[in-house]
C-alpha cells in the first residue's frame, strides 16, 4: 500500500531458553501522512532475570534469579508535524507472572527477598495502562545520527485491575544531543535521561516494573539489571570518530543512580564506567556494536545488534523493563 500499511511479526528464543514473540500492526501515514496508529502485542518468558535486591546499596553478592513473563497488547495513536514533532497517546493492557527463577549458581528471587524488599514477588499483578508523549526530533538520521537532538516525554498511568494495591505514575524524559566537527567524520553523542515512578497512597510500584539500571544501555561497567528502585536517573557521553567506512571507534564515560524518593534526583552519589568500543555500520546506521566498559565492580563486554541511543517505541508498551 505504498507504505501506508506495515505488519511485522517475530519469535526469539535463546540458548538460555528466553522466548520473545512479537506483532505489529502500523499504519505510519494517516490523514495526509501527518497521523499515526500502532497496534503493538508482546510475549516474554525469562527463566532467570536477575535481582540484586532494592536500592542503591543492594550487594553484588546478592544476585538472584526470578522468572518474568509477561503479556502485553497496546493502542497507539499520534501527530506528526513536519516529521519533527510527534505528540500522541497510547492504552492497553498489561498480564504478569513473577515466578521461581532457574539458574543452577544463583538462588531464587523469592527465597532471599521478602515482599517488603521486592514488592509484587509474592503476588502479581494484571493493569490497564494508558498515557501520553511527546517528541521533538531534528537528529540529521534517526537510524543512524551524527547531527541533531532528540527529545522525549511520556507519561503512563498504571491501574492495577486485579489486586488494587499497585496503582502508580511513571514519567521518563529523555535527552538526547549529537555535536559533529571534521565534516561529520567525528562527533560527540550525549544523552541524559530519568525514569520516576510515584505510587498512589497505600500501593507499591511493584519490583518487576521499577527503573534499573546496568547493562550494555545505561551503565556498560555493570552486570545488567544491577540496581533497581523506584526511581533511576543517568547519563551517557561518547566521542565517536570514523576509523573507515562502515566502521567508527568510541570512547565514552557512563554515570547514574537508582533512588527511592524524587527529591534524591541531583548529581549526588552516581555510580560510574567508562570504556570503549566499536560500530559497525550499515546503509548509515549501526548495525554491530562491541563496548568494553569498565567499573569498580569489574568489567563488562557487550555484543549488541543496536545503537546505545535506540529510540524504544512510542507508547505504553515501552514502559516494560525488558526490551
Amino acid at each position: 500500500m505504498r507504505g501506508r500499511l506495515r505488519v511485522r511479526s517475530s519469535a526469539q528464543i535463546s540458548f538460555s531458553n528466553y522466548q520473545r514473540i512479537d506483532g505489529e500492526l502500523n499504519l505510519p501515514k494517516l490523514a495526509g501522512e501527518r497521523a499515526f496508529l500502532d497496534i503493538y502485542a508482546v510475549h516474554h518468558n525469562y527463566p532467570g532475570v536477575q535481582y540484586y535486591g532494592p536500592g542503591p546499596d543492594s550487594e553484588k553478592t546478592g544476585r538472584t534469579v526470578y522468572r518474568l513473563e509477561d503479556t502485553a497488547a497496546d493502542l497507539t495513536a499520534g501527530w506528526k508535524y513536519r516529521n519533527r514533532m510527534r505528540v500522541g497517546a497510547s492504552a492497553g493492557g498489561l498480564w504478569m507472572n513473577a515466578g521461581p527463577g532457574t539458574h543452577r549458581n544463583f538462588a531464587s528471587a523469592d527465597k532471599t527477598y521478602s515482599p517488603v524488599q521486592a514488592p509484587g514477588i509474592d503476588v502479581q499483578a494484571n493493569f490497564f495502562r494508558f498515557g501520553t508523549f511527546a517528541q521533538l526530533d531534528y537528529r540529521d538520521n534517526p537510524l543512524g545520527p551524527k547531527a541533531g537532538g532528540n527529545y522525549v516525554v511520556q507519561y503512563s498511568r498504571f491501574e492495577d485491575t486485579s489486586l488494587g494495591r499497585h496503582d502508580f505514575n511513571r514519567l521518563e524524559v529523555e535527552l538526547q544531543q549529537h555535536v559533529p566537527f571534521y565534516n561529520k567524520s567525528r562527533r560527540v553523542a550525549l544523552r541524559a535521561k530519568t525514569v520516576l515512578t510515584e505510587a498512589s497512597n497505600g500501593n507499591e510500584v511493584p519490583f518487576y516494573l521499577r527503573p534499573i539500571l546496568g547493562g550494555s544501555d545505561d551503565l556498560r561497567g555493570f552486570r545488567p539489571f544491577r540496581f533497581n528502585d523506584r526511581n533511576a536517573f543517568f547519563m551517557n557521553g561518547e566521542y565517536r570518530w570514523e576509523i573507515f567506512a562502515g566502521l567508527d571507534g568510541a570512547v565514552f564515560a557512563d554515570a547514574g543512580k537508582v533512588f527511592a524518593k524524587r527529591s534524591q534526583l541531583n548529581f549526588h552519589n552516581l555510580e560510574s564506567a567508562v570504556g570503549f568500543g566499536l560500530r559497525f555500520n550499515a546503509r548509515n546506521q549501526t548495525s554491530i556494536r562491541i563496548d568494553a566498559g569498565f567499573s569498580h565492580e569489574g568489567f563488562q563486554i557487550f555484543f549488541k545488534f543496536n545503537d546505545i541511543f535506540t529510540q524504544r517505541p512510542f507508547g505504553t508498551s515501552s514502559s516494560q523493563p525488558i526490551f
